[in-house]
């Protein structure tokens, strides 16, 4: 069994949604810096930020096709895998609520929450959204690298990197781990694209020369 068209495809779309919705939302998080809270509440911002926190939540949602393809797998591992793409969509479109909810609550609450709600506060709502819409995910997806590593159908380099990565995106709150986990969503993604309907195609070729024969 090869990993199909279908999961890479939709790994990509959360790789690149998810990274260009939530990165460019710009919620504070990491070091505490004043001035990039004050421009993150700036009220020009709130549309942007409120579309890209929508961007990132819909790119998630494609977790949830690349746990069904990769339930073809089979067996304990397909099951394991579906339940760990199901909890990662989750868990990323909550915090992509939580990073919304506080821009909005800050629209919708006009200039007394906009100047009455002190910067601490945005930037802890802030860290934990980011957490839990980028990290959360991040670790379901790493902990299904990691079992696609040790007993997917991959070739040993993939099996290596997928390990490595797996380990990066369970790791990513310390934010180091980022490019090597995010690399391994291209990788990982691109070669199921042009692979998996590749041999996906050889397999249909030869079910249906066997049934003729």
């Amino acid at each position: 069994m090869t990993i199909t068209r279908g999961a890479g495809t939709a790994l990509l779309v959360y790789g690149i949604g998810t990274t260009v919705g939530y990165f460019g939302a710009g919620g504070p998080g990491g070091d505490f810096e004043p001035a990039t809270i004050a421009g993150y509440t700036a009220p020009s911002h709130y549309p942007v930020a409120v579309g890209l926190w929508y961007l990132g939540a819909f790119a998630a949602l494609a977790l949830v096709p690349f746990a069904r393809e990769l339930r073809k797998v089979g067996g304990w591992l397909g099951d394991t895998l579906w339940g760990i793409g199901i909890a990662a969509s989750c868990t990323s479109v909550v915090g992509a609520f939580l990073g919304g909810g506080l821009v909005t609550a800050l629209w919708e609450g006009g200039t007394e929450v906009q100047h009455g709600l002190p910067q601490p506060v945005v930037y802890t709502l802030s860290e934990v959204a980011n957490l839990m819409a980028l990290c959360g995910p991040a670790f379901f997806v790493g902990a299904a690298a990691v079992l696609l590593g040790v007993r997917g159908p991959l070739p040993t380099w993939l099996r290596v990197f997928s390990v490595v990565a797996g380990l990066c995106g369970i790791l990513l709150p310390f934010y180091f781990t980022i490019p090597v986990y995010l690399l391994w969503v291209l990788v990982f993604g691109i070669r199921a694209v042009v692979t998996g309907g590749v041999r996906g195609g050889q397999g249909a070729q030869a079910r249906l020369h066997e049934s003729l024969v």
